[in-house]
């Protein structure tokens, strides 16, 4: 019965621990977007267009200083408006925040994502949303980071 008890206070002890360091982690990420949000100057680059379905799209780039890439918005404008917005640090994934709304009633909020990710691995698991899985958005976001790198070099 000791070693039951010992072995739950170990796991306990270790997924506390972890969600600290997660918790700690996901604060760092925020602070980061938030201060570079504040404080950087941005050289926009904007680009739209329709998708093979008739459905049209905006993709806002906003570049540093270093032309570093620091964050991405997509957006799909249909029936439901879906907007990603994808935030990099040394062009790697960060943060991807997801918002699905009915753009025929006052916008109202129908989905919401938000994934925070560490050398590609997602952080916050514990969130995840079914409606938009965090690998499918994390690729998604490495995609089209990808996609702008190319075209701009």
């Amino acid at each position: 019965m000791k070693k039951i008890i010992a072995s739950f206070l170990l796991l306990f002890s270790i997924s506390t621990a972890f969600a600290q360091d997660s918790d700690t982690e996901i604060k760092q990420i925020q602070s980061y977007i938030q201060a570079t949000s504040q404080n950087e100057w941005f050289d926009p680059v904007n680009k739209n267009g329709t998708l093979a379905n008739g459905t049209l799209y905006d993709l806002a780039y906003y570049i540093l200083p270093d032309t570093k890439t620091f964050s991405i918005i997509y957006t799909v404008f249909d029936k439901y408006t879906l907007q990603k917005v994808f935030y990099y640090k040394e062009n790697q994934l960060i943060a991807c925040i997801i918002e699905e709304t009915d753009a025929n009633n006052a916008n109202k909020l129908l989905h919401y994502a938000d994934y925070f990710y560490k050398n590609g691995v997602l952080i916050n698991a514990g969130d995840e949303n079914k409606e938009f899985p965090a690998t499918e958005a994390y690729l998604e976001g490495m995609e089209k980071l990808k996609e702008f790198n190319t075209l701009n070099n």
